[in-house]
Formats: C-alpha cells, structure tokens, sequence
C-alpha cells in the first residue's frame, strides 16, 4: 500500500510540474549569470578519461565524470540556451538511433513515462530498459524529437520541451544540480 502511495505522490508531483510550466515564459537575459558564456563552454568540454590506473582498479562509468567537470544548475531558469542547446542535441541523437541505453543514461529516476494506454513513472534505470524499446521510440515520437527547433528552446519550471509542435515531447530539465530527461509524453 505504501509503495502504491509513494508512486501516486510522484506521479502527482511530476504531473503538476508539467502543467505549472506549460505557460511560464523565459527568463530575461539580464538576469542570467553573468559568466553563462563561460559556462556553458565549460559544459560542451567533454570529460577527460584517467590515465595511469593501476592494474587491477576498475575504470569509472562513462557517465561519471569528475566533479569538477560538471555543470550544476540552480534550477531550469539557470540554464543558459547553449547548454540546452547541446542538451537536447544529445536527446535527438540517442532517439534517432534508438538507442535505450543511450536514453537512459540521459534520465533521471523515477522518471514519467506517458504512454497512451500505461503511463507510470519507471522507477530504476532497469526498470526503463525492460521497457518495449518499439513502443518507447514510437515513430510520432521520432518525428517531434528530430524535427524540434533546439535554438529556440524555453525554460520553465518543468524545465524545457522537446518537440516540434508540443506533442509527443521529451521534458528535461535541472535533476540534483544537473541536466536530465524528467518526462517523456506521448
């Protein structure tokens, strides 16, 4: 029963973020951070792999990199545009390939999935990639995520839509100080 009612709690939490973002307007540029420009260069440097491991230590996943070398966000209105820019290109290259695992290491978790017939919110990394990889890459899907405008990109509290015409969409947007995928809808 209670974990029925902590997925009803996140699904609630989850849907009134979407909804509550859905008619905010950016931010105004004056009140970016005035070193936005540096950091998002900082962002688009990709992580520098270790050298010199000791035989037998095991490298660390690719999708860690050091601390140093992350971004960290406020929340979506901190933001600048060039790093939901290269965001949402990494979003559109994982989904034309259909790649799942790609797509997973772009989310956070749980994470809403909203399909038509069976919303839910997936609550590991596993649970996403036991999912119908056909049903999640629906070809409506496919067409609104490769054929979106990412220039012109606009925060909200839900953080930013993904979508040519707003439906289907990819919602991502600031997860624990990062960049993640908190919604896909259909």
């Amino acid at each position: 029963m209670r974990k029925h009612l902590s997925k009803i709690f996140l699904l609630t939490a989850a849907l009134c973020l979407l909804l509550a973002g859905c008619g905010q307007s950016s931010q105004n540029a004056e009140t970016l951070p005035e070193n936005s420009t540096e950091q998002s260069e900082q962002s688009e440097q990709p992580a520098q792999a270790p050298t010199g491991e000791a035989e037998g230590d095991e490298p660390a996943a690719p999708e860690e990199a050091p601390e140093a070398d992350k971004q960290t966000y406020t929340d979506n209105f901190s933001v600048d545009q060039a790093a939901a820019e290269a965001f949402a290109q990494k979003i559109q290259a994982v989904v034309a390939d259909k790649d799942m695992e790609g797509l997973a290491d772009l989310m956070m978790f749980p994470n809403y999935v909203g399909f038509p017939k069976d919303a839910q919110f997936v609550e590991t990394r596993e649970d996403f990639l036991a999912l119908d990889p056909s049903q999640v890459f629906a070809e409506d899907l496919l067409t609104e995520v490769s054929t979106a405008d990412i220039s012109s990109l606009e925060s909200s509290q839900a953080g930013f839509v993904l979508s040519a015409s707003g439906r289907p969409n990819i919602v991502f947007g600031v997860a624990e100080g990062s960049l993640a995928i908190v919604g896909i809808n259909y």
